[in-house]
């Protein structure tokens, strides 16, 4: 009985200093891998949007996404709907600032992830009238929520294209020229997205 129990305690020691081993070569390996990412959205320049986005990989499935830029006219909203407004108007520059979470199902930072995702953009104009005598200042704030699901294309170990597809609300406040009064809505928003990214 005493010499199981020995060979137990054995077997027991040398499962521990294996699993030790083990996770010493996996942290040391992970440790050496990039852990941050930096991308240029492309696909949004169609709404007027310019944006910078920063990823970190937080956990071994999990990473953050942040966003920050500018918009300045939707021209794809401008495109499939005509305006009844004869007036000059200007384009402001306004923000644009969003978040993301994603899991990762396979490995972190490669192939395909699943995300959440929260975005506040804010289109800006300025309409003048009488020579410029009278000004309207008109906007159109979108606070998107979605999910969505991507995939990363690497074109060598650090350069990539992420590409998405994403499903969500949009809740739009707007003060529009023709009726000059605080409008609330909710629509369904689908999108396509496309980054060109660098890893670090």
């Amino acid at each position: 009985m005493a010499y199981k129990i020995q060979q137990y305690k054995k077997y027991f020691s040398l499962g521990i200093i294996l699993t030790l081993l083990i996770n010493q070569n996996f942290n040391s390996q992970t440790n050496n891998l990039p852990k941050n990412s930096l991308k240029v959205s492309v696909a949004p320049i169609f709404v007027g949007e310019v944006n910078f986005n920063y990823e970190r990989f937080l956990f071994k499935k999990i990473s953050s996404e942040i966003g920050i830029g500018f918009v300045t006219d939707n021209y794809l909203m401008n495109f499939l709907s005509e305006s009844n407004a004869n007036d000059v108007n200007k384009v402001k520059i306004g923000p644009s600032v969003g978040g993301m979470l994603k899991y990762y199902p396979f490995v972190l930072g490669d192939e395909l992830y699943l995300d959440l995702e929260f975005k506040y953009r804010r289109y800006r104009k300025s309409y003048s009238q009488d020579f410029g005598a009278l000004f309207f200042n008109e906007f159109n704030e979108r606070y998107i929520s979605r999910i969505g699901v991507g995939y990363h294309y690497f074109l060598d170990d650090y350069i990539f294209f992420d590409f998405s597809g994403n499903l969500g609300l949009i809740f739009q406040n707007s003060l529009q020229f023709s009726n000059q009064e605080i409008k609330s809505s909710i629509k369904l928003n689908f999108g396509l997205g496309l980054k060109f990214g660098y890893l670090f």
